[in-house]
């Protein structure tokens, strides 16, 4: 298995290198280093790290953990204490599938009240009937966008759009679980962008991610919507990378047929 280098592990974790090297000075990700006294690691050691519930969630170690169990609906579309969430009867209950309840248990109260969306719409419902997660990206870079085109897997599928216009437009018929918004968009539009992707409905839920420059992973956002960021030039593979952070229970074959 080929060993990654901090800067390439960084990348995959949406971290920080610096965070990288703590994590190995801590002992808590196994490395090697280099007849040069540079630091490698396996991405197994990485994917065992990020499934602990200590590992940190974005680029700051001031996030809350990600989960070392399925996360529900409520949890995985990201919603805040105090949502609409709280009311609903599926959070009361903790249940694992919350489409089940309208279904499965007639008067139980669960009438998708508190729903942005259908369910075949809904990024969690998506993910765990092992659907493509739905990702945007905004980006006036070309040639990333017709990387990303030309690379699309059966774990992610992707939309693009140019301006807050277009991005406006897509997500009337694209429901994203994650967005990804690149620096200098940010810089020429300012927040209103993030802004409006937290105020609409249609992205309710959705991760927001900053793709900066090259060697400029200290960039800070003002918006606290901002989950984590990434770095430029980005492939595919750590896209799903990331996608894969955050754990479901996946629905089996039967279940699938059942209550799908």
């Amino acid at each position: 298995m080929p060993l990654l280098t901090t800067g390439k592990a960084a990348r995959l974790c949406s971290v920080k290198p610096d965070t990288v090297l703590k994590w190995i000075k801590k002992g808590r990700l196994r490395a090697v280093r280099t007849a040069g006294g540079h630091y490698r690691v396996e991405e197994r050691d990485i994917a065992r790290l990020l499934s602990q519930e200590s590992a940190p969630a974005s680029h700051s170690e001031e996030h809350p953990a990600l989960c070392g169990r399925p996360m529900r609906c409520w949890e995985y579309l990201n919603r805040s204490p105090g949502s609409e969430c709280e009311e609903c009867i599926v959070h009361q209950v903790r249940a694992g599938w919350c489409w089940r309840m309208a279904h499965v248990v007639r008067g139980s109260g669960h009438q998708r009240r508190f729903c942005s969306t259908m369910c075949q719409e809904c990024p969690y419902y998506r993910r765990v009937h092992g659907l493509p997660t739905n990702v945007l990206v905004i980006t006036w870079d070309e040639a990333l966008i017709q990387e990303l085109a030309k690379r699309q897997s059966e774990a992610v599928e992707f939309r693009f759009a140019r301006r807050g216009y277009d991005a406006s437009a897509i997500v009337a018929v694209f429901r994203p679980a994650f967005v990804i918004c690149d620096q200098s968009v940010l810089e020429s539009v300012g927040d209103a962008l993030l802004e409006a992707l937290v105020s609409d409905p249609r992205t309710a839920g959705a991760r927001i991610l900053v793709a900066v420059r090259k060697g400029a992973m200290g960039f800070r956002c003002a918006s606290a919507a901002v989950y984590a960021t990434i770095e430029e030039p980005f492939n595919t593979d750590e896209i799903v990378a990331l996608i894969n952070r955050i754990p479901v229970e996946l629905v089996g074959p039967e279940a699938a047929e059942m209550h799908g």
